[in-house]
């Protein structure tokens, strides 16, 4: 290359191999006054602000909604945190003939006078993302700074000089790059959005057992195909927090896993009374006289619905009818997988012994296994 392009080359890979191991965010967070449209609601008033045709601002602020849309569309989240009175914040909304984005569209809304820090990391517990799946989009310069002090693992673009720069500072971040998009990540954003309708349910009913019931959830378990092959190598890559061992296979591994009858490999989907979660797991397991489980993804956004109680006890099933009289689990710690450190000791495994580096053996006794409790209807 010409010694000129190669930041652009460099920048350009760069950005391909994050979207490749997981480092795309998944939910775009907006401020709205001067970001969303010009001008402040709350003075200038409905007709006040600047948004449609007709002006170099109203247009620039349109390619920017148009920008959220077209995330929204590949799967991404969006979210409004705004320092505003809820009502005032959401009448452009309601109200404004021109706007693009609609209030349907926003996933969690959140105007307020809070500190934007602490709203945002409210976000992303309603959202049950990690603050690193998060980027934040913000006129304000020192709106931006204190986010970047408090949550430095949120990407924030630099945003500055006209909006009209503002949607190609966005796109040129980084934050949203991607690979091949499936289904699954097309209907994600669908699926946070369902998520929020499942907590307010929550809230309602009270107790866990029947919230858990009322959700009426369908788990389908079937081994790796062709069909689902992108998807699983996706998972494969970039899970990080669910993810017992972290290996990392390729898709000539897998396929080759798939094909050999000393491998058990799973892909599981889950759906409930209000969408279709897609593909929330995968198993990946090495047979012989002892089976070992070699890999074990799941989607955080599923915790505490009895996933991984049903997953095991499947599991164990089926190892049962082979005839395996020991089945082992490896937990190899990472700075981001501590929340499956004691997932083995909470399925009803053993502790053994510790590994190199810190992992933990746990095994188990199939014939002696006591089957967990779940709601779910296994397919």
């Amino acid at each position: 290359y010409n010694l000129s392009l190669i930041p652009v080359v460099a920048d350009t890979i760069c950005r391909s191999l994050a979207a490749r191991f997981g480092k795309s965010k998944r939910a775009a967070i907006f401020d709205l006054d001067n970001t969303l449209w010009g001008g402040v609601i709350g003075d200038d008033g409905l007709d006040g602000i600047a948004i449609g045709q007709g002006s170099a601002d109203g247009e620039s602020f349109l390619e920017i909604q148009r920008l959220a849309l077209e995330l929204k569309r590949r799967g991404v989240a969006l979210a409004v945190c705004s320092k505003n009175d809820d009502a005032v914040a959401r009448e452009p909304f309601k109200s404004h003939p021109d706007m693009l984005l609609q209030e349907s569209d926003i996933t969690v809304f959140q105007a307020g006078w809070e500190d934007k820090a602490t709203a945002i990391k409210a976000i992303a517990d309603k959202l049950r993302l990690g603050l690193e799946s998060l980027a934040f989009i913000d006129d304000n310069p020192a709106e931006r700074a204190r986010v970047r002090q408090e949550h430095p693992y949120i990407s924030v673009p630099e945003l500055s000089g006209h909006p009209a720069t503002y949607p190609a500072t966005i796109t040129a971040s980084g934050a949203f790059e991607h690979g091949t998009l499936n289904d699954d990540d097309l209907r994600r954003s669908a699926s946070y959005a369902t998520d929020a309708k499942r907590a307010e349910i929550r809230e309602k009913i009270g107790n866990y057992d029947d919230y858990l019931r009322s959700l009426k959830m369908v788990m389908q378990i079937k081994p790796f195909d062709d069909v689902g092959i992108q998807r699983i190598v996706q998972l494969v890559s970039k899970s990080n927090q669910f993810n017992v061992t972290t290996r990392r296979h390729t898709e000539e591994t897998i396929r080759g896993m798939m094909d050999d009858p000393n491998y058990l490999c799973w892909q599981v989907r889950l759906e409930d009374a209000f969408s279709e979660h897609g593909m929330i797991a995968l198993l990946i397991v090495k047979k012989g006289p002892t089976w070992t489980i070699d890999t074990w993804i799941q989607s955080c956004r599923v915790l505490e619905r009895g996933v991984e109680a049903s997953l095991m006890n499947t599991l164990v099933e089926q190892a049962k009818v082979e005839g395996v009289s020991r089945l082992e689990g490896l937990y190899l710690p990472t700075p981001k997988n501590g929340m499956v450190k004691d997932l083995y000791s909470r399925l009803g495994m053993r502790f053994a012994r510790a590994q190199k580096g810190g992992g933990q053996l746990f095994v188990l006794d199939p014939a002696a296994f006591t089957s967990s409790k779940s709601g779910i209807k296994i397919v």
